[in-house]
Protein backbone atom coordinates (compact mmCIF):
# COMPACT_ATOMS: atom_id res chain seq x y z
CA UNK A 1 0.00 0.00 0.00
CA UNK A 2 1.27 3.46 -0.81
CA UNK A 3 -0.20 6.78 0.30
CA UNK A 4 0.19 10.46 -0.49
CA UNK A 5 0.07 12.90 2.44
CA UNK A 6 0.10 16.66 1.77
CA UNK A 7 1.30 16.02 -1.82
CA UNK A 8 4.24 13.93 -0.57
CA UNK A 9 4.54 10.28 -1.62
CA UNK A 10 5.09 8.16 1.49
CA UNK A 11 7.20 5.03 1.62
CA UNK A 12 5.15 1.98 0.50
CA UNK A 13 4.09 -0.48 3.18
CA UNK A 14 3.85 -4.22 2.37
CA UNK A 15 1.26 -6.05 4.46
CA UNK A 16 1.64 -9.46 2.82
CA UNK A 17 3.21 -11.16 -0.20
CA UNK A 18 1.02 -13.74 -1.85
CA UNK A 19 -1.95 -15.76 -0.71
CA UNK A 20 -0.03 -18.06 1.67
CA UNK A 21 1.53 -15.08 3.46
CA UNK A 22 -1.94 -13.48 3.79
CA UNK A 23 -3.45 -16.64 5.30
CA UNK A 24 -0.50 -17.09 7.67
CA UNK A 25 -0.91 -13.52 8.93
CA UNK A 26 -4.67 -13.85 9.27
CA UNK A 27 -4.37 -16.90 11.51
CA UNK A 28 -1.62 -15.36 13.64
CA UNK A 29 -3.18 -11.92 14.13
CA UNK A 30 -3.47 -10.68 17.68
CA UNK A 31 -5.96 -7.89 16.90
CA UNK A 32 -3.50 -5.20 17.98
CA UNK A 33 -3.20 -2.29 15.55
CA UNK A 34 -0.12 -2.04 13.33
CA UNK A 35 1.35 1.43 12.79
CA UNK A 36 1.42 2.43 9.16
CA UNK A 37 2.27 6.14 9.33
CA UNK A 38 3.49 8.09 12.33
CA UNK A 39 5.04 11.51 12.10
CA UNK A 40 5.31 15.16 12.99
CA UNK A 41 4.80 17.87 10.40
CA UNK A 42 5.84 21.49 10.81
CA UNK A 43 3.00 23.54 9.34
CA UNK A 44 4.41 27.02 9.84
CA UNK A 45 7.39 28.70 11.47
CA UNK A 46 7.26 32.43 10.84
CA UNK A 47 9.15 35.25 12.52
CA UNK A 48 9.03 38.89 11.49
CA UNK A 49 9.83 42.34 12.88
CA UNK A 50 7.27 45.00 11.91
CA UNK A 51 8.13 48.71 12.23
CA UNK A 52 5.21 50.68 13.71
CA UNK A 53 4.33 54.31 12.89
CA UNK A 54 5.36 55.34 16.40
CA UNK A 55 8.93 54.21 15.72
CA UNK A 56 8.65 51.07 17.86
CA UNK A 57 9.11 47.56 16.48
CA UNK A 58 6.72 44.68 16.96
CA UNK A 59 8.11 41.15 16.90
CA UNK A 60 5.71 38.56 15.49
CA UNK A 61 6.21 34.80 15.73
CA UNK A 62 3.92 31.97 14.64
CA UNK A 63 4.58 28.26 14.93
CA UNK A 64 2.30 25.36 14.10
CA UNK A 65 2.68 21.62 14.07
CA UNK A 66 0.70 18.53 13.22
CA UNK A 67 1.12 15.01 14.59
CA UNK A 68 -0.29 12.12 12.55
CA UNK A 69 -0.72 8.48 13.55
CA UNK A 70 -2.41 6.05 11.17
CA UNK A 71 -2.69 2.42 12.19
CA UNK A 72 -4.68 -0.60 11.11
CA UNK A 73 -5.77 -3.87 12.58
CA UNK A 74 -7.66 -7.00 11.68
CA UNK A 75 -9.54 -9.60 13.69
CA UNK A 76 -10.58 -12.89 12.14
CA UNK A 77 -12.82 -15.50 13.77
CA UNK A 78 -13.68 -18.84 12.17
CA UNK A 79 -15.91 -19.64 15.15
CA UNK A 80 -18.16 -16.59 14.63
CA UNK A 81 -17.48 -16.60 10.86
CA UNK A 82 -16.64 -12.93 10.93
CA UNK A 83 -13.72 -10.64 10.19
CA UNK A 84 -13.28 -7.06 11.27
CA UNK A 85 -10.73 -4.60 9.91
CA UNK A 86 -10.12 -1.13 11.24
CA UNK A 87 -8.08 1.83 10.09
CA UNK A 88 -7.50 4.29 12.92
CA UNK A 89 -6.55 7.87 12.03
CA UNK A 90 -5.31 10.06 14.88
CA UNK A 91 -4.11 13.62 14.62
CA UNK A 92 -3.22 16.56 16.82
CA UNK A 93 -2.58 20.14 15.81
CA UNK A 94 -1.02 23.00 17.78
CA UNK A 95 -0.63 26.61 16.66
CA UNK A 96 1.07 29.24 18.83
CA UNK A 97 1.55 32.89 17.95
CA UNK A 98 2.81 35.91 19.82
CA UNK A 99 3.32 39.61 19.25
CA UNK A 100 5.75 41.58 21.44
CA UNK A 101 6.62 45.27 21.58
CA UNK A 102 9.76 46.12 23.57
CA UNK A 103 11.06 49.53 24.66
CA UNK A 104 13.79 50.51 27.12
CA UNK A 105 11.37 50.69 30.06
CA UNK A 106 8.34 48.59 29.01
CA UNK A 107 7.61 45.25 27.36
CA UNK A 108 4.11 44.34 26.20
CA UNK A 109 3.11 41.09 24.55
CA UNK A 110 0.19 38.88 23.69
CA UNK A 111 0.28 35.15 23.00
CA UNK A 112 -2.48 33.16 21.34
CA UNK A 113 -2.57 29.38 21.11
CA UNK A 114 -4.99 26.67 20.12
CA UNK A 115 -4.73 22.92 20.02
CA UNK A 116 -6.93 19.99 19.19
CA UNK A 117 -6.80 16.23 18.91
CA UNK A 118 -9.05 14.24 16.63
CA UNK A 119 -9.66 10.60 15.73
CA UNK A 120 -11.47 9.09 12.76
CA UNK A 121 -11.95 5.32 12.51
CA UNK A 122 -12.93 3.27 9.45
CA UNK A 123 -14.32 -0.13 10.46
CA UNK A 124 -15.34 -2.90 8.08
CA UNK A 125 -17.17 -5.96 9.41
CA UNK A 126 -17.69 -8.99 7.15
CA UNK A 127 -19.92 -11.91 8.14
CA UNK A 128 -19.34 -14.91 5.93
CA UNK A 129 -21.78 -17.30 7.64
CA UNK A 130 -24.17 -17.04 4.68
CA UNK A 131 -23.97 -16.20 1.02
CA UNK A 132 -23.93 -13.46 -0.15
CA UNK A 133 -21.52 -12.20 2.52
CA UNK A 134 -22.73 -9.35 4.72
CA UNK A 135 -20.39 -6.34 4.63
CA UNK A 136 -20.82 -3.35 6.93
CA UNK A 137 -18.64 -0.24 6.67
CA UNK A 138 -18.58 2.37 9.44
CA UNK A 139 -16.85 5.72 9.77
CA UNK A 140 -16.73 7.03 13.34
CA UNK A 141 -15.47 10.36 14.63
CA UNK A 142 -14.60 10.26 18.32
CA UNK A 143 -15.34 13.13 20.72
CA UNK A 144 -12.28 15.36 20.87
CA UNK A 145 -11.13 18.43 22.84
CA UNK A 146 -10.44 21.87 21.38
CA UNK A 147 -8.44 24.26 23.58
CA UNK A 148 -7.59 27.91 23.06
CA UNK A 149 -5.75 30.37 25.27
CA UNK A 150 -4.85 34.07 25.19
CA UNK A 151 -2.15 35.53 27.45
CA UNK A 152 -1.29 39.20 27.85
CA UNK A 153 2.00 40.15 29.52
CA UNK A 154 3.06 43.66 30.58
CA UNK A 155 6.40 44.25 32.26
CA UNK A 156 8.21 47.39 33.38
CA UNK A 157 11.98 47.32 33.44
CA UNK A 158 11.76 47.38 37.25
CA UNK A 159 9.19 45.18 38.95
CA UNK A 160 7.21 42.05 38.49
CA UNK A 161 5.44 41.23 35.21
CA UNK A 162 1.66 41.46 35.08
CA UNK A 163 0.12 38.48 33.29
CA UNK A 164 -3.49 37.98 32.39
CA UNK A 165 -4.57 34.66 30.90
CA UNK A 166 -7.88 33.46 29.53
CA UNK A 167 -8.44 29.97 28.26
CA UNK A 168 -11.34 27.94 27.04
CA UNK A 169 -11.82 24.26 26.36
CA UNK A 170 -14.73 22.61 24.65
CA UNK A 171 -15.50 19.08 23.57
CA UNK A 172 -16.49 18.57 19.95
CA UNK A 173 -19.05 15.74 19.97
CA UNK A 174 -18.34 12.52 18.14
CA UNK A 175 -20.57 11.06 15.48
CA UNK A 176 -20.95 8.23 13.03
CA UNK A 177 -21.01 9.38 9.42
CA UNK A 178 -23.82 7.93 7.29
CA UNK A 179 -22.70 6.12 4.18
CA UNK A 180 -25.00 5.00 1.36
CA UNK A 181 -28.41 3.46 2.20
CA UNK A 182 -27.50 -0.05 1.04
CA UNK A 183 -24.61 -0.06 3.52
CA UNK A 184 -26.96 1.03 6.35
CA UNK A 185 -29.34 -1.83 5.51
CA UNK A 186 -26.43 -4.29 5.51
CA UNK A 187 -25.15 -2.98 8.87
CA UNK A 188 -28.60 -3.44 10.37
CA UNK A 189 -28.50 -7.12 9.31
CA UNK A 190 -24.95 -7.60 10.63
CA UNK A 191 -25.58 -6.09 14.04
CA UNK A 192 -29.12 -7.34 14.67
CA UNK A 193 -27.65 -10.84 15.10
CA UNK A 194 -25.34 -9.47 17.84
CA UNK A 195 -28.19 -7.87 19.82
Amino acid sequence: MSAILLDVQLRPVTFFKGYSDLMAKMFSLSGDPINVVKGLILLTDHSQAIPLQSGLRASVEFQGGLAVDISGGMEFSLWYRESKTSVNNRGAMVVVGNVTVDTDFLSVGIEVSFEMEAALDFITTVQFSEYPFLVCMQMDKKTFPFREAVSKVEKLSLGEPFTRRRSREQLVPGSEFPLHQENSNMCRKVFESEW
